[in-house]
């Protein structure tokens, strides 16, 4: 049940009622202690005229299984989708989270409010995932992947980028990235802060890319990494990159240098350490941004007080 939704009929309901019962004390010329409570029920019986309504027109129930789902909106039943209909899926964060399906790569698609269902979305959208692809490898729901994209959706990057929308195991150019996160520059705000970002601050689009690396040949692996974000970037008319290296021990050297030595100002490149939490990042000021204005410096702290690392 979305109570935000009840509140949206309750409020202009209670306003009405009160007003009409307003009106008829006074053409019945009753007054005093009695009839000021009685003002009582015309609130209660907005709140239960808002209820009906949010039946009527809005509760949203999701019927789903192996092969598809079918949502009903109201007393109203939707078209029913087969999963093998859609050949990715995302979570999205536009006010709340919503389970977005894809019929094509980056195309038309379809957005599903599982949370307006008692779904948990991340859990759903992992399910969804389950049954467009089969061979995509199963989640643990707490791990250091799983607890970075919840921080990313619930704006970890506020600062510098809204990145609103979070694909897991996502295949780019033969490469499957554990996590890829996208946006634009423009952050969420109420009043004032929306309005400034809406006419003053340009909106970008902007792309996190987060992959683990081991191996002997570490380096021409990350060179590789970068020309793919290179190549979305021209493709997809990308401002600012980020790729993110995950390990469990500090970087080779090779690596190190490598991130030392970065400098295309378009795209940022770092690595952390999963298992002490220490970030190397490159010089440039995307770079710097992924401790300064992102705080990944204090990512693993952080996944481990929320109980996403041991």
């Amino acid at each position: 049940m979305q109570y935000s939704k009840i509140a949206l009929y309750w409020a202009p309901l209670t306003v009405g009622f009160t007003i009409l019962w307003s009106v008829v004390l006074n053409l019945l010329g009753l007054s005093g202690l009695l009839p000021a409570l009685s003002i009582a029920g015309p609130v209660i019986l907005s709140v239960l005229a808002a209820i009906v309504i949010y039946f009527l027109r809005d509760h949203r129930i999701i019927e789903y299984d192996d092969r598809g789902y079918q949502e009903k909106v109201g007393k109203k039943n939707l078209v029913r989708h087969e999963w093998s209909e859609f050949r990715e899926c995302s979570l999205v964060n536009h006010g709340h989270l919503k389970v977005r399906v894809y019929y094509e790569r980056d195309g038309p698609h379809s957005d599903i409010d599982s949370s307006a269902c008692g779904l948990d979305p991340y859990k759903f959208r992992d399910f969804v995932s389950s049954r467009i692809d089969p061979n995509l490898p199963n989640r643990r729901p707490t791990d250091f992947i799983s607890g970075m994209e919840r921080e990313l959706q619930q704006g970890r990057t506020r600062w510098i980028a809204d990145l609103s929308e979070s694909f897991r195991d996502l295949a780019i150019s033969g490469e499957v990235f554990p996590l890829v996160a996208r946006g634009g520059t423009r952050p969420k705000g109420f009043l004032l802060s929306r309005f400034l970002s809406f006419t003053v601050m340009p909106n970008y689009n902007v792309c996190l890319y987060a992959q683990r690396i081991n191996g002997p040949r570490t380096k021409e692996y990350v060179m590789r990494l970068l020309r793919i974000v290179e190549t979305q970037r021209d493709q997809r008319n990308i401002k600012w990159s980020w790729l993110l290296l995950l390990g469990d021990d500090s970087p080779p050297d090779s690596v190190n240098r490598v991130i030392g030595e970065f400098g295309n100002k378009d795209i940022g490149l770092g690595f952390i350490n999963i298992s002490t939490g220490e970030i190397y990042t490159s010089p440039n000021q995307l770079g710097r941004s992924m401790a300064n204005q992102m705080r990944l410096n204090h990512l693993v702290s952080d996944l481990r007080r929320l109980k996403y690392l041991g």
